[in-house]
């Protein structure tokens, strides 16, 4: 396949190489964001990003191309983890919601441009011409990061210990604990990761069903599948977040408008994948279903990076993104094809996968309970933020982890403090203070 005469499953190792460079690096870009400034990790990133796109374009074999491509995956970690939280400190308070959804739709935007571009440059220069050209074009705004004053996350320095102090595996551990005390941001993630396996279940057997449910050719269907799923992509992540921003972009509303755009999805989907007499209104309800799924994305990640305290953003986003892939996208195409193995009814199999948004939508809905006293950290500047927040959860989880305790005492008073499910007084402040000591 190709000029290295790929195998099939070699050429399947690429994707998953950069899924793994991806994966491992974003939770380290997190953590280090707590030590250094968080523009220049991007453009660190990004450097690293540029080489190995440089470094695949030059390629003499699979094993290079394997590794250049492992490396893509780390350079783009950095965004993965820091770009949203970034984006999230310097938005206008009424419009974060807009410009969230104007960063997420690259990924559709993007991988539209890939396809187009890349096609024509490899069909008429090579296949090397396009991932030389990409990194030539990164230059300029590798330059431009570099050059830029070096800025902090909000909160990133409140979560960190001493340098050297704790290992990076310790440190991850602690954040990941204490992520999993919130169960706003869990249900989140939860009802994130059920929109993503569909998708990736859909995205890669949704040409073949609809090549042999409605007898139509391959290049038919495979160039109206990645249009739909682009066009919807691009539309409805923007609508996602202007509508939030439009309501108000509570948590709640957010919220809401996720478990209702999951809800609309599934409904419209089994109705395609179940009832569509012929291709093009098969396409056409799909596409109004996908419309939906997408205008959760702004909001969803919206919710993640409001509802945990700002020094745990980065982490946030980093182990949201892992999960999404690790129970999401890369085990359902396996799933969904051995499903189809069993009933051989892409209609079928299709439509009971789509039940996975149903699900999706109840963690949302069941996440509008404890975001009622949930603390929406958007709220608090630094002036009036509760010292060492971060560390106080941090701690909280570490110590009912290693020592078996509950969450009474002094570190439930803490996360109940934390959580506002509790009103400060000064014997409980007095008692914070001496445990402290």
């Amino acid at each position: 396949m190709g000029a290295f005469g790929l195998t099939l499953f070699q050429a399947g190792l690429l994707p998953a190489a950069f899924m793994v460079g991806l994966l491992v690096a974003s939770p380290a870009f997190a953590e280090a964001s707590k030590q250094w400034h968080a523009l220049r990790l991007i453009a660190l990133g990004l450097t690293v990003w540029l080489l190995a796109a440089a470094a695949s374009g030059a390629a003499w074999g699979f094993y290079s191309l394997l590794a250049a491509r492992m490396v893509v995956g780390v350079g783009e970690a950095s965004f993965v983890a820091l770009a949203a939280p970034f984006i999230d400190d310097v938005a206008p308070p009424a419009r974060k919601s807009s410009w969230l959804a104007a960063f997420y739709l690259c990924i559709p935007a993007g991988v539209a441009l890939g396809y187009i571009f890349g096609g024509l440059l490899a069909a008429g220069l090579g296949w090397r011409a396009p991932f030389l050209l990409e990194a030539a074009l990164a230059l300029p705004l590798v330059a431009l990061l570099a050059s830029l004053p070096p800025l902090d996350l909000r909160g990133s320095h409140s979560a960190a210990g001493q340098p050297g102090a704790d290992s990076l595996l310790s440190s991850l551990k602690a954040d990941a604990l204490a992520l999993a005390r919130l169960p706003v941001y869990v249900l989140v993630v939860a009802g994130m990761t059920c929109f993503t396996a569909l998708l990736g279940a859909l995205s890669y057997y949704g040409p073949r069903a609809g090549r042999e449910v409605f007898d139509i050719p391959a290049p038919t269907a495979d160039v109206t599948f990645g249009g739909v799923t682009v066009f919807t992509g691009i539309v409805g992540t923007l609508i996602g977040g202007v509508a939030l921003d439009g309501m108000g972009s509570s948590i709640h509303n957010a919220l809401l408008l996720c478990a209702a755009g999951l809800a609309a999805g599934c409904l419209l989907l089994i109705g395609a994948f179940a009832l569509a007499s012929n291709f093009v209104a098969f396409m056409a309800v799909l596409a109004l279903g996908q419309m939906c799924l997408f205008a959760t994305m702004a909001p969803s990640n919206a919710v993640v990076l409001w509802t945990v305290p700002p020094g745990l953003r980065a982490p946030a986003m980093s182990f949201s993104v892992v999960a999404l892939h690790v129970l999401g996208d890369v085990p359902s195409p396996p799933a969904l094809g051995f499903l189809q193995g069993r009933l051989r009814d892409w209609r079928l199999s299709l439509s009971l996968a789509s039940l996975l948004l149903a699900a999706g939508a109840a963690c949302y809905a069941l996440a509008t309970a404890p975001a009622r006293s949930a603390t929406d950290y958007r709220a608090q500047d630094a002036a009036t933020r509760p010292p060492l927040e971060v560390q106080d959860l941090r701690d909280a989880s570490l110590a009912d982890s290693t020592a078996g305790a509950g969450v009474g005492g002094v570190e439930g008073m803490r996360l109940r403090l934390l959580a506002g499910q509790s009103t400060p007084n000064l014997a409980m402040l007095r008692e914070l203070e001496e445990n402290r000591e």
